[in-house]
């Protein structure tokens, strides 16, 4: 007789996250779901009242993933573009669907760089005033965006010495445009 398959709480959200990182949140539903962990929907409604408790759950993951990279974004080490364009465009390349999902899809991009630590770096390392720092910061913002939608589509490959040499190419190009 073949060995019965336990399937409990946490390989179905562990099934569910990844079914969310391939296809998107809006993946997972029970056919899929059961289908990803090779069984029938009824060990996912034994554990779970219905699929919205899956759905939440996983989301609260994802969402969970999402605040570790603007926290990694935020750490002091991080407040140059180079670091960050690294970090943002290693995110794009090895979680294409949950980037696009969480940033390109909608709005919270742009919360992604919320530090106004770099501002006043730029400021006191440029001489400039705090419009021009803001200015850099939303064009180079812009320029680390636009990278990463690059390699998230598949346009260019994540190579951290090429990215590093173009964004600080960049810099020095806003610099030239802004600093007087």
């Amino acid at each position: 007789m073949a060995a019965v398959k336990k399937i409990n709480k946490e390989g179905i959200l562990e099934a569910a996250y990844n079914l969310a990182r391939r296809e998107g949140i809006a993946a997972i539903t029970a056919r899929k779901l059961a289908k990803e962990i090779s069984c029938s929907t009824q060990p996912i409604y034994e554990n779970f009242v219905d699929m919205g408790a899956v759905i939440e759950i996983t989301t609260d993951r994802i969402n969970e993933v999402y605040g570790s990279l603007k926290e990694s974004l935020r750490k002091k080490e991080n407040a140059d573009y180079v670091s960050q364009t690294a970090i943002v465009c290693e995110f794009a390349d090895s979680e294409r669907v949950l980037f696009r999902q969480l940033v390109a899809d909608n709005d919270s991009g742009h919360g992604l760089f919320k530090d106004t630590r770099t501002e006043k770096m730029l400021v006191e390392t440029l001489h400039c005033d705090e419009i021009v720092a803001d200015q850099i910061n939303e064009e180079m913002h812009k320029y680390i965006m636009g990278q990463a939608f690059l390699v998230n589509e598949g346009y260019t490959e994540f190579n951290q010495t090429r990215l590093t040499m173009e964004t600080e190419r960049f810099f020095e190009f806003v610099k030239k445009i802004f600093v007087k």
